[in-house]
């Protein structure tokens, strides 16, 4: 069977602690440099395919994540994403790239509460702008577009993704999917942005999860409130 989900980020938000880190809670980037991107490519053969991108934004705040993940069969979800502290070894090793992208020190211990993400870790992006729901064995194909003002395009400081690598993991914490973030080169920093076009559009053959901010979530509001 065939689904489609239309679901805002902030629709995952969850009771938890906000947990300071011992060096403080995450500072904003706003001098992130012009057309800097870095694309991390999954394997082909692997239970989840696709890529992530990140590029820092037009006027340098934040960097804009655009994420195209496909499978998942055989999965269990629902599925954390993360930027992890260092590359996939050359094995392939998932478990090589150690833990998530924490400069401020902020650990694991208690789950990070997205309505206060500057207390999450920096690579933490599920726990900021919500996990991948379960496929219920289905294939699975994702699509999400969203700003994190706490990573960086900036070589030089803790919160820089270049050269640091993303990870899937299963409901249990397994990881079942890794690449490193490499750069891609230099874009025009005058390119729309993808988010401002609304969602994103699967592509038929299989299920579909389309993430786009506050302004889908209400337009499928909208659209069940119809029904």
């Amino acid at each position: 069977m065939q689904f489609k989900l239309l679901i805002a980020s902030a629709f995952f938000a969850a009771s938890a602690s906000a947990i300071t880190g011992k060096l403080g809670d995450a500072a904003v980037i706003t001098d992130n440099p012009a057309g800097a991107s870095y694309v991390a490519t999954l394997p082909s053969n692997g239970t989840v395919t696709g890529s992530a991108k990140f590029s820092s934004t037009g006027n340098g705040t934040g960097v804009e994540v655009s994420i195209d993940f496909k499978g998942f069969k055989g999965a269990t979800g629902p599925y954390a994403y993360h930027v992890h502290d260092q590359p996939v070894p050359a094995d392939g090793n998932c478990n090589g790239t150690l833990a998530h992208l924490d400069p401020y020190q902020r650990g694991q211990a208690d789950p990070c509460d997205p309505k206060y993400p500057a207390t999450c870790e920096v690579g933490d992006l599920a726990g900021k702008h919500g996990k991948i729901p379960n496929s219920n064995g289905s294939t699975l194909e994702v699509y999400l577009v969203f700003v994190d003002n706490y990573i960086s395009t900036k070589r030089g400081i803790g919160a820089f993704v270049g050269n640091r690598s993303i990870v899937i993991h299963n409901s249990a914490g397994g990881r079942i999917a890794c690449a490193n973030l490499t750069t891609v080169g230099v874009r025009s920093p005058s390119t729309p942005s993808p988010s401002g076009g609304g969602p994103i559009s699967p592509s038929s053959g299989a299920s579909a999860l389309t993430v786009s901010g506050l302004f889908g979530f209400a337009a499928f509001m909208v659209a069940v409130l119809a029904l």
